[in-house]
């Protein structure tokens, strides 16, 4: 039978509630009738997903894939949307799709490895050639939510973190938060042409692809600003305002976005990503102070 990574089931805990208990019983029955279906042989899990399982797999045709199974269908057949919306190699492609078993089978990328884990920033000319790919090629579907919507359901989830975690408002002052929420719906309201955007372009999502450039995985498909996507590799790795400021420029130029556009979209979710930025141990970690005074300017 597949194991089951007791880390997932932690994650998805987390973030569904107990409700996902009976899910993961069924999980390994689930796993097993996909793979027999589809012609798969299992790896080991994949530790790494607050919304899946993830497996690595190999096809009967020898093909490496990637096997992701999740209790939330509907967000899983949203990503094979976004990702079927994108005819670029800078994003995986669908191989097969299980709406009703929640199962999504996607294409390996090699080398595979996520930014986040080889902690090297990419530089903005590669940023910028993976945002150009994905805005210029993504099919607008008017199905797709705006980003509006998006950015409502990130302001609400985050939220919820002065509930779980009260100091933080000593920290990161909710009416400091709220403006930026209200910065964002005017952003996302103000008629800038809409593209398809990821919607969830972190650090996490990206992978080394080798001659394919870079990968993003796991979308949040949504429509709007292309400036929008680039809020999180901008903040990302970067410990003081001159250095966000200095790498907006960069990287509006390199992927023909407006600077004044971007920094706005930085200056709305920079008290959200502060929050990111306080350790539940250990308390405040660079680059929240810079953050922080960024979000003053909302």
């Amino acid at each position: 039978m597949p194991v089951i990574d007791p880390g997932a089931r932690q994650r998805l805990t987390a973030r569904f509630g107990r409700e996902v208990e009976p899910w993961f019983d069924a999980l390994p029955g689930v796993l097993t009738a996909l793979a027999e279906r589809w012609g798969l042989e299992l790896g080991p899990p994949i530790p790494r997903g607050s919304v899946s399982a993830v497996y690595p797999c190999r096809m009967a045709d020898g093909r490496r894939a990637v096997l992701k199974a999740s209790p939330d269908r509907e967000r899983l057949a949203f990503e094979a949307a976004g990702l079927d919306a994108w005819p670029t190699p800078h994003t995986p492609a669908v191989i097969a799709l299980d709406r009703r078993l929640g199962a999504l089978l996607i294409e390996e990328i090699e080398p595979g490895t996520p930014l986040v884990v080889s902690g090297v920033h990419p530089g903005e000319q590669r940023v910028a050639e993976l945002m150009s790919a994905l805005h210029g090629s993504g099919v607008t579907d008017p199905s797709f939510p705006t980003v509006e919507r998006r950015a409502d359901y990130l302001f609400d989830a985050s939220e919820k973190l002065y509930e779980r975690r009260p100091e933080l408002t000593a920290l990161v002052p909710p009416e400091l938060y709220e403006r930026g929420r209200r910065l964002a719906a005017r952003l996302a309201r103000d008629g800038a042409p809409a593209v398809l955007l990821h919607g969830d372009l972190t650090p996490s999502n990206i992978l080394e692809g080798a001659a394919r450039g870079l990968v993003a995985i796991d979308p949040a498909p949504c429509l709007g600003d292309a400036a929008f996507d680039a809020v999180d590799l901008v903040f990302w790795q970067a410990d003081d305002v001159a250095a966000i400021e200095a790498r907006v420029e960069r990287l509006a130029a390199a992927a023909g976005v407006d600077a004044e556009r971007l920094i706005a979209w930085c200056v709305a979710f920079a008290a959200m990503c502060a929050m990111d930025r306080v350790s539940p141990r250990t308390g405040p970690e660079p680059g929240m102070d810079a953050l922080l005074e960024l979000a003053t300017r909302a």
